[in-house]
């Protein structure tokens, strides 16, 4: 609204029914806790019997002598409204409430549900019609500066104009009352990049000289840009923080589906079963809520939905559903229409569609962390939304555990009809793409490194085992359970000719034979396209599958094998009358041993993105567009020896291979 064609609000200071009409006309009515159109006030706030710890500690927090910050934080769906409005109605119902603001995501295109425009006027005039005097205060404050509702003043000279001097003028009419407040819901949802500047205005506010004992009440989820802004200000002996995503609210959850069924049984003209102590419904049902209230909330609104004629469900179906959408008793249309009660409800039904379908066409789950790493910037949105589907969805309070889908079959299916499905293979495809590319810094030197190895290292094949047996003491120097491994599968290739080599019982013998026999079995089958054959990955395999068996062997437990926290450089000095390994060899294993160490340490989204690449792109349902064969072909042509490097100290060269091959079966028209 920042905007010079906007037409500049002045008051009319012509009498004071005029001044107090300006105000009213620029305050944001649907910001109030009590506004109508928020909906019933007893569906707003905490059931009784629920959040009674949280309520308890904010009123005890409210008592405190000096002015506090009462900051309320929570993943989406834990309460935070909900209390806020209890809060707010207590405090009306006690005259000690000084105002409100309930910012709205889901109202943001709403004006000023989602901007600091009209904030301060809001609180001002909710203030001026708690008392006569604090009215003629907010009216003499406008009358001095007529343009100070305009929200093209400062944020800060708002606030002084019509908080911090009316509050003064009130000092001694409201000094001797309780302790006022004012309650502040959702501020994450406040314009972006101004968080800051709001935090840092209500913090001033609280310590300004002269004003009436107050205490402000807000809530958020948690983000970064709160923490900073805390941090900025400092003050944390009048901060008192809550931390919802800490308190278990479990009993508070299966208090509400308690009654609701309760109530449900009675809507059907039906007795309540009084389950049993060991009955499992009241508890799976909260454990579907994930800790949250709004998803609590969205399930018991589907339990008393009226039934559809076209898709009929009784009461136990859908208590069924909800428990379990996979139950083989169920039809197909029932789930489906479940899951799109579900995502109707959520906060951004269009995006839920998108994240769900992305989470849905994970090779494998990851954790919201990983997976906006590996999405990007773009999906900054994917905690909230995939929380507001937590009937379907289990998203972690920490947020590096993995994401959960209820039924990942069933959902498949359902969203496999929508236009987003084919879309979350593409988008994961380029992301994987795109996360490799700019982690390549430089291109890989493995194939350098292996050519060197082989034009400068000679071994006669009748010597092979006792070199293979100087290059396992190294590892063995300081034994690690894969180097314990390698020595005895050693000892049974050797079939007793070299020296045994003694693992500690706790350690398994693995068949390091078939492990081999893989790799070189991968190698003899891949055949590359023609047209491929002149690229340095394919170049390296060629080689790889001329080389001698001890040779390939030796270069397999290299790369497999040689642990990044096993020193075997250091300890290769030739002073045990063992065969000194080759400085080709030893360079080998140097080179292979720091690539692993931060190989090994990289982030799982680029771990994920180098596993599974090949296979989003060969999924049916993905859409090729020019942006991602692009994508595809600077890829191939640039990064794939850094790829097939990396890939091959986490999987394997075999699994190296599958994708390879999986790859060059991708019409991606490489020129």
């Amino acid at each position: 609204m920042r905007n010079s064609a906007v037409p500049t609000v002045v008051a009319d200071t012509s009498s004071e029914e005029k001044i107090f009409e300006s105000l009213s006309a620029v305050v944001v009515h649907r910001a109030l806790y009590d506004c109508p159109e928020w909906g019933p006030r007893h569906k707003l706030e905490c059931l009784d019997g629920t959040c009674t710890k949280i309520m308890e500690e904010i009123e005890t927090a409210l008592q405190a002598e000096n002015s506090t910050l009462i900051w309320l934080s929570g993943s989406p769906g834990t309460g935070k409204s909900a209390i806020a409005h209890t809060i707010a109605s207590r405090l009306k119902n006690t005259s000690k409430l000084a105002g409100t603001f309930f910012f709205s995501r889901q109202h943001k295109d709403m004006p000023g549900m989602a901007s600091l425009d009209f904030f301060a006027p809001t609180l001002a005039y909710q203030i001026s019609k708690s008392k006569h005097l604090a009215k003629d205060a907010v009216i003499q404050s406008i009358r001095s500066d007529p343009i100070i509702l305009d929200p093209r003043r400062s944020f800060t000279e708002q606030i002084q104009g019509l908080l911090v001097k009316p509050l003064q003028n009130l000092q001694v009419s409201w000094g001797h009352l309780e302790p006022k407040a004012l309650v502040i819901d959702a501020i994450d949802a406040c314009e972006e990049g101004r968080i800051c500047e709001l935090i840092s205005c209500l913090s001033n506010l609280l310590h300004q000289p002269h004003i009436p004992h107050l205490h402000i009440v807000i809530t958020s989820r948690p983000l970064h840009a709160i923490d900073d802004a805390f941090e900025v200000i400092g003050c944390e002996e009048s901060i008192h923080h809550i931390a919802l995503d800490d308190v278990d609210v479990t009993e508070d959850l299966r208090l509400l589906f308690k009654r609701a069924l309760e109530r449900s049984y009675r809507h059907h003209g039906l007795e309540y079963p009084g389950l049993e102590s060991d009955d499992q419904t009241i508890p799976c049902l909260a454990d579907r809520a994930s800790g949250r209230f709004r998803a609590a909330s969205m399930m018991i609104r589907f339990l008393e939905t009226d039934d559809d004629d076209e898709v009929p469900c009784n009461l136990d179906e859908k208590i069924d559903l909800m428990k379990d959408p996979g139950d083989a008793y169920l039809d197909s249309t029932q789930i489906f229409r479940f899951y799109e009660f579900v995502i109707n409800l959520s906060e951004n039904p269009t995006r839920a569609y998108r994240h769900l379908s992305t989470v849905v066409n994970l090779a494998k789950p990851l954790a919201i962390l990983h997976l906006r790493k590996l999405l990007g910037s773009s999906e900054s949105d994917l905690s909230s939304v995939l929380a507001s589907l937590s009937p379907i969805v289990s998203v972690p309070v920490d947020d590096s555990r993995p994401v959960e889908v209820l039924h990942i079959e069933s959902l498949r299916e359902f969203l496999s009809r929508h236009p987003s499905s084919s879309c979350a293979s593409q988008l994961l495809a380029q992301s994987s793409l795109r996360t490799m590319r700019s982690s390549f810094l430089r291109q890989s030197g493995l194939k350098d490194k292996l050519q060197q190895m082989v034009t400068l290292t000679k071994i006669p094949i009748e010597a092979g085992p006792q070199f293979l047996m100087v290059f396992l003491k190294c590892c063995l120097a300081q034994p690690c359970s894969k180097t314990i491994y390698a020595a005895t599968w050693y000892h049974e290739y050797a079939q007793g000719t070299g020296t045994p080599c003694c693992a500690p019982p706790s350690v398994q013998p693995c068949n390091m034979s078939e492990d081999i026999s893989k790799a070189r079995s991968a190698l003899e089958d891949f055949q590359a396209k023609p047209e491929f054959r002149d690229l340095h990955v394919f170049e390296l395999l060629s080689t790889l599958q001329t080389l001698p068996e001890m040779l390939i062997i030796v270069i397999l437990l290299a790369i497999r094998h040689a642990h990044p926290a096993s020193h075997v450089i250091d300890l290769i000095d030739g002073s045990d009358n063992e065969p000194i390994m080759p400085l080709a060899l030893k360079h080998f294993v140097q080179y292979v041993r720091e690539r692993s160490e931060r190989i090994f340490s990289s982030s799982p989204a680029l771990k994920h993105a180098c596993r599974h690449w090949g296979w989003y792109l060969s999924q049916n349902s993905m859409a090729m567009n020019e942006g991602l064969r692009t994508y595809l072909r600077a890829f191939w042509r640039d990064k794939l020896l850094s790829w097939f490097e990396r890939q091959w100290y986490l999987e394997g060269l075999e699994s190296c291979i599958t994708i390879l091959n999986l790859a060059q079966t991708i019409d991606f028209k490489c020129e």
